[in-house]
């Protein structure tokens, strides 16, 4: 009888440590990066954050799993986004934008040359309601300097 009780209790046999997926020391199959949704499927169902709607996230948000130590005692925990308060220039407008702006896209404005370009280049989904909206500024801001230049030549 006790025999039984041994062989098939949790504390005597856990398997071979490794074993499975996401059997290492520190994460678990649901709390491993690349079974979390990314962030524009995410983004899609509508796990948007609020804050995301008050500065450029370059799609970035927040996301849920579990801290898992070698006790394999699992605690909620969630990742939020690196998140920087920066001015940045708009050549475009001829003024100072001063935002909430994910590091990742403070990367990509480096990358596409300045903030107007970045704007233009990057998905709706990625730029969220504030980008949004700065985008159409900078458009209409454009428009209006083309349609200058055609009335004065």
């Amino acid at each position: 009888m006790f025999a039984s009780l041994i062989r098939w209790s949790r504390t005597t046999y856990r398997g071979a440590r490794g074993s499975g997926a996401g059997r290492s020391g520190n994460t678990d199959a649901r709390s491993s990066k690349a079974s979390r949704p990314t962030e524009v499927l995410a983004a899609h169902a509508g796990h948007t954050f609020k804050r995301a709607q008050r500065g450029l996230y370059d799609g970035r948000i927040v996301q849920f799993g579990n801290t898992i130590p070698k006790s394999r005692h699992k605690t909620s925990r969630k990742w939020t986004p690196n998140i920087q308060r920066t001015t940045l220039w708009s050549e475009t407008l001829q003024e100072y934008v001063t935002t909430r702006v994910a590091t990742s896209a403070m990367r990509s404005i480096e990358k596409h040359g300045g903030l107007d370009q970045y704007l233009a280049r990057t998905k709706e989904s990625h730029l969220g309601e504030f980008g949004r909206t700065l985008r159409m500024r900078v458009a209409r801001a454009l428009r209006d300097k083309r349609m200058e230049n055609a009335q004065s030549a």
